[in-house]
């Protein structure tokens, strides 16, 4: 990098010194990692959702009104944010033309000092967030090989069952009461995802 002695001044010295270091780390380290890269101080809770961190690819089942089945091809991916502190996660419904609709993205972050979950879900497709966990609501619990996400919302409890098998596939599902917890609907909603990055 040259600047004409004119123009060099302190100011522009301190500018190309930061530039040339910045390009010298840039060389020794990529400044994009596809799916972000885990914090050496994220704490130890985040390791629950590692798993999601990556792509996914997989079919979503969907129970009907009238009882039966609705199926449809999705593609979850996982990245490490907020300088590595924090995990996002996206699910993309697929058409069988190809096409890729984003249905929304969870960010799922620890704080060790409270000792509580933040989990938030952004709906896409129908333009709400729904904060699932925080430190007044809502619980993240390992459950032998599950992770299991409790929420709620002004009608609704809810269950996510995120069923791990191996690094390579997860089964998702959710049960929902709508009678404050006295009955559940189990089996509304299920994704099998294999691992495919």
């Amino acid at each position: 990098m040259r600047f004409s002695r004119a123009r060099t001044g302190p100011a522009l010295v301190l500018i190309a010194s930061h530039i040339a270091t910045t390009e010298g780390a840039m060389a020794q380290e990529p400044a994009v990692a596809p799916y972000g890269v885990r914090s050496a101080a994220a704490p130890a809770e985040l390791d629950a959702f590692s798993f999601l961190v990556g792509k996914w690819k997989g079919v979503a089942k969907v129970r009907l009104e009238n009882g039966g089945y609705a199926e449809h091809d999705l593609i979850w991916i996982g990245r490490y944010v907020l300088d590595g502190m924090a995990i996002a996660d996206e699910g993309y419904s697929v058409s069988p033309g190809g096409d890729t609709t984003l249905g929304g993205y969870s960010l799922r972050s620890f704080d060790a000092r409270n000792r509580s979950w933040t989990i938030d879900f952004v709906n896409v497709a129908s333009s709400f967030v729904r904060r699932q966990v925080n430190p007044r609501t809502g619980s993240v619990h390992l459950d032998e090989a599950s992770v299991v996400v409790s929420g709620e919302d002004d009608t609704t409890k809810i269950r996510e069952y995120y069923r791990v098998s191996g690094k390579d596939g997860f089964v998702y599902t959710v049960d929902l009461s709508r009678d404050g917890g006295k009955t559940w609907d189990s089996g509304s909603y299920e994704m099998t995802m294999t691992r495919v990055e």
